[in-house]
């Protein structure tokens, strides 16, 4: 009878030991999810305000170049007309193939530097994108380290817990 009493005090001891062990891990696990929770919505945050900053900028690049637009489309026509006067004023008429060549050649210039703009913007807008695309890549990657950290470091200690139980134990 007191090898079965001493028997059934080893299981219990050794119940009360896995027990432990899944009480010490689940706590660790607990604060390790809600670090990593803490730091999602951080990160989710974050990237939501990239983003809308990036739509902000993205809306003043347009209104500036929608601006630059109206502009370059009225200084073409005030060069245009002052030139059509100059060529009246010297008789010269706008039918000309001189007079024609020269109104053109203003006018393609002008259209050059509407495209150099657009390319220009579309460079901008393709840094902004990036910048976010970044800024996501970056949060993703210290959101799966800090996990891995946590899972790593919830290992270790339920390993030495499990040491530690098993040396007053044993």
């Amino acid at each position: 009878m007191g090898g079965l009493t001493s028997l059934a005090a080893s299981a219990m001891q050794a119940l009360s030991f896995a027990n432990t062990l899944i009480g010490v891990a689940d706590r660790h696990h607990n604060s390790g999810q809600r670090d990593y929770d803490f730091a999602k919505a951080q990160s989710d945050l974050s990237l939501r305000n990239a983003r809308e900053q990036a739509a902000l900028q993205k809306e003043q690049l347009r209104l500036s170049a929608e601006q630059t637009e109206t502009n370059r489309r009225a200084a073409l026509r005030r060069a245009m007309a002052r030139q059509r006067a100059q060529f009246g004023a010297s008789g010269i008429g706008s039918g000309n193939g001189s007079a024609q060549a020269v109104l053109l050649g203003m006018f393609d210039e002008s259209e050059e530097e509407l495209q150099q703009r657009q390319a220009l913007d579309s460079l901008k807008t393709a840094a902004i994108n990036q910048g976010v695309g970044q800024q996501q890549r970056v949060n993703t990657l210290q959101l799966t380290q800090m996990k891995e950290r946590d899972r790593l470091k919830n290992f270790g200690q339920t390993l030495q817990s499990a040491r530690d139980i098993g040396s007053i134990i044993f």
